[in-house]
């Protein structure tokens, strides 16, 4: 009960402050008054990465703050009801560690890897508004997923935390034991894979995957690689946000909220029905 709690009240922060939830920013879980509409995302966002919000903010849940603020472990009342995870903000001890240290809460796309890449590129103001976006949209729901602690640990290494070069690894894992499609659906995967056969991995640019094994050219190479994963990125965010979010509404019957009208017949795309 105590979880429902939080997500009705949550939801009526967001009709409060005329925020849909699936734009909702966690790091608002850290400053005390609503962010302000003028307040730079990426400026934000660094704060945030420089462990400088330290106020209990809106809707906090783990009541941390500064260096062990973690967005993404604030909505873990949403992976509750949703991914059936055992919660809870803190383990009872380090020798009877609980599930809330083997399965927890996780980023599934980095704002800081590509902007601090993007540094060493030359481009114009346009891509600078898709960062903007990027930077609210890092830490919003439908970019949080859960993931074993190991997995989201080691996978940093190997993905430069790209999703699409996780989902191909987990692709290549999953596909063969044929249960593939079992786990994107389960996880609201489906912005993500193309609705073909096998499901299969897009790309955030083309040439991606070739890259798999090269740590430096798992980065965008120039503005045109840097601009096509801006705009899927933000784009795949907002679609798996707005099916989380639905799901969560039918599942406590909290229909009646009125962002829930945009959501009422709508059906989670596939990368290739995204433009």
């Amino acid at each position: 009960m105590k979880g429902n709690t939080w997500v009705e009240g949550w939801f009526e922060k967001c009709e409060e402050l005329k925020i849909k939830p699936w734009e909702w920013d966690f790091k608002q879980s850290y400053i005390k008054e609503p962010i302000p509409k003028d307040k730079s995302s990426i400026e934000l966002i660094l704060d945030y990465k420089s462990r400088t919000l330290k106020e209990i903010g809106i809707c906090n849940v783990t009541k941390k703050t500064g260096r062990k603020a973690d967005c993404d472990k604030e909505p873990f009342y949403i992976y509750q009801l949703l991914w059936s995870t055992d919660y809870k903000p803190e383990p009872k001890s380090q020798h009877n560690l609980d599930r809330y240290n083997l399965i927890r809460g996780e980023t599934m796309n980095s704002f800081i890897t590509t902007f601090n890449h993007s540094k060493t590129l030359t481009y114009d103001s346009h891509i600078k508004l898709k960062f903007e976006k990027f930077a609210t949209a890092t830490h919003c729901i439908g970019n949080f997923t859960v993931l074993p602690h190991w997995m989201n640990t080691g996978r940093n290494c190997f993905s430069q935390d790209y999703w699409d070069v996780t989902m191909y690894s987990l692709f290549e894992f999953f596909q063969p034991l044929g249960c593939w499609k079992q786990f994107v659906e389960r996880y609201f995967l489906q912005p993500y894979v193309n609705n073909d056969e096998e499901w299969t991995v897009t790309e955030f640019w083309k040439g991606h995957f070739d890259s798999i094994g090269n740590y430096n050219h798992l980065k965008p190479q120039d503005e045109q690689e840097l601009s096509e994963f801006l705009h899927k990125v933000n784009l795949r965010i907002e679609e798996r946000g707005k099916w989380v979010i639905k799901k969560v509404c039918e599942e406590l019957k909290l229909q009646h909220f009125t962002f829930y009208d945009e959501l009422t017949d709508r059906q989670i795309r596939f990368s290739n029905e995204m433009k």
